[in-house]
């Protein structure tokens, strides 16, 4: 069976390509999925714009409708069996205000339109076999103006319209993306299915031998690997700091490990042959106290108050990545190369968010594509959770 999709906040394609699948990471190849895209949607131009230059998505037929959801009726989108909708993160996340369902621009009450679109699905007599939501884990503790919490509401709304939900907060870096990127998963199946059980994704990692930081099998995830080869890529600018950023980028300094390691990560490894350098990653806590800037001073001398922040993380060669935010700034996430004092380039976060080499960001503006991908779904992330739901869904 071939399972037809639809995908709402499309984003530049990275939960879609995931569940269409046919694309290689690093040394792996990650099949072709038995689904098909047949409806995507996003109302960011630049992220449209991405998702369409890439034939490893619109070969099989779509293109993303640049439109808001919110203007799209129901009837316009093909009938599919999975729903796909990572639905703006922003108004859950840490990193921005947590205004949640109280959101100005209307962001948070977003999954009402996931919700109008199945209703009108099951309405009209053909209830869709599944649908698979994704967030930030801010989402967790995010509430209605009742108190109930956002998964809860969402969890009672879909079980109204006949679903079994399951939920958990996922890492990325358990299911081959080379990033510790948490993400919440509300995934439905139709009531005449089991509920989805999420071990069936970690025994998928298992069976397939995709590397993972659960079970001790993830140097490929290590940034001294995930960065091999890197370049000789094409696509592989750069988006230069500020000039106040880039000193204090200097003052942190690289990493001690500097560029010697590079040749272990070439060869096959296990963590134990890597010497203590590689797991000493850096952040503005290495910039000598005389050095540090009147606000750094004030959270140096009251830690405790600031809860000690690792702004300007700086991860090394043995250390998995952390976050890569839309907003690009070491403020907010790791996003300066262990090495050398500048940011990633274009590639090396392509590479942390598990996008393949051949997966194209040149159409759009340099600042643009950091944003698109800072923004998407691990697409390894997406293959593993898309492989499981569809056995699943295939099960007798």
């Amino acid at each position: 069976m071939k399972f037809k999709i639809a995908s709402l906040f499309s984003g530049c394609g990275g939960l879609d390509l995931g569940f269409s699948g046919g694309f290689s990471f690093y040394d792996r190849d990650f099949a072709r999925l038995d689904t098909q895209i047949v409806f995507a949607n996003d109302f960011d131009k630049d992220a449209a714009t991405c998702y369409n230059s890439n034939a490893l998505l619109t070969a099989h037929g779509c293109q993303c409708r640049l439109e808001d959801i919110r203007n799209i009726d129901a009837s316009e989108i093909p009938d599919f069996d999975i729903l796909l909708a990572g639905f703006p993160c922003q108004p859950f996340s840490n990193a921005g205000n947590r205004k949640g369902v109280n959101d100005d621009n209307g962001r948070g009450t977003l999954f009402e339109e996931c919700e109008r679109i199945l209703r009108a699905k099951v309405d009209k007599g053909g209830r869709p076999l599944a649908f698979v939501f994704e967030n930030v884990r801010g989402i967790m503790s995010s509430k209605m103006p009742d108190g109930t919490t956002v998964p809860d509401e969402i969890k009672k709304r879909m079980e109204a319209l006949g679903y079994n939900v399951s939920a958990k907060l996922l890492c990325a870096s358990n299911y081959g993306v080379p990033q510790q990127r948490y993400r919440y998963l509300i995934i439905g199946v139709s009531s005449e299915y089991e509920p989805f059980d999420f071990a069936e994704i970690d025994n998928l990692v298992s069976t397939n031998h995709i590397p993972s930081s659960t079970n001790g099998t993830d140097e490929k995830l290590l940034l001294g690997s995930i960065l091999q080869g890197i370049d000789k890529l094409p696509d592989n600018e750069f988006w230069a700091y500020s000039a106040t950023t880039q000193n204090t980028v200097e003052l942190i300094g690289p990493c001690a490990h500097g560029e010697s390691l590079n040749k272990i990560f070439q060869d096959s490894f296990k963590k134990e042959d890597l010497p203590s350098c590689a797991f000493e990653g850096r952040s503005w806590k290495n910039i000598p106290y005389e050095k540090l800037s009147p606000r750094f001073k004030r959270i140096f001398d009251d830690p405790q108050k600031y809860h000690s922040p690792k702004f300007f993380r700086r991860f090394a060669y043995g250390e998995i990545n952390g976050t890569i935010t839309a907003s690009a700034q070491p403020e907010n996430c790791g996003i300066t190369h262990p090495v050398y004092n500048r940011r990633y380039t274009v590639r090396e976060i392509a590479r942390i968010q598990s996008f393949p080499d051949n997966y194209l960001f040149r159409a759009i503006p340099l600042q643009s594509r950091y944003k698109v991908i800072g923004n998407a779904v691990p697409p390894i992330l997406g293959w593993v959770i898309a492989k499981a739901l569809t056995a699943h869904l295939s099960k007798s």
